[in-house]
């Protein structure tokens, strides 16, 4: 039933307001297991299995660190910015309308800019029902990376979803052709290419 609801809410509102607001909805995630992938210094680094997953420059210094796991129990962390030219870092919750409205115009952006050295990342806190998720990323066809919240992220929240924040190669948060720091609210395909091309 709750799966048949999410679906209906996400029809029937996928054109109403852009973004979503919460309290303490990020919160609500914490994280049992605090892994770490890479370093500042790090050579190439591995993953559990011993395969290289990416490299750091030595004296990389990004303006924030995180560290945490995607649904697969992948560890992800910082050193992923240093392997992109522009990493798009997507915040949504399954129960909010817009949020799912504009994924699968993200995942249309992440086929078509994942091979143009740009990574796009969603992230989300409410798992209170993991099942809700599989529903709503299956409905959205969607294949770009999801990662749980940690509180590395809570600098980002801006009292609304979705908000988007974009990354360069050197750790930076990039600036948005407004002045901004990230996007509130939830935008058209054409609307990130316009975006993600004032950034590369």
């Amino acid at each position: 039933m709750k799966k048949a609801l999410t679906i209906l809410v996400c029809a029937a509102f996928a054109l109403s307001a852009s973004s979503c607001s919460f309290i303490d909805a990020y919160n609500s995630y914490t994280l049992e297991n605090d892994i770490t992938l890479g370093s500042s210094d790090a050579s190439p680094a591995t993953d559990a299995d011993g395969g290289t997953v990416y490299t750091t420059a030595k004296n990389y210094k990004p303006d924030f660190t995180f560290s945490t796991t995607d649904r697969s129990g992948k560890a992800w962390d910082e050193s992923i910015f240093n392997s992109y030219d522009l990493v798009m870092i997507n915040f949504w919750e399954p129960w909010c309308s817009p949020c799912v409205s504009e994924m699968r115009d993200i995942e249309r952006l992440y086929k078509n800019y994942k091979d143009r050295g740009v990574l796009i990342i969603g992230v989300y806190s409410d798992d209170s029902d993991e099942s809700n998720v599989d529903t709503v990323l299956s409905y959205c066809g969607t294949t770009y990376p999801i990662l749980h919240y940690t509180k590395d992220f809570d600098q980002f929240q801006s009292g609304y979803v979705p908000t988007t924040i974009f990354v360069d190669r050197e750790g930076h948060v990039l600036k948005l052709p407004d002045g901004e720091t990230s996007k509130i609210g939830a935008a058209s395909y054409e609307d990130w290419v316009a975006i993600i091309s004032s950034l590369l």
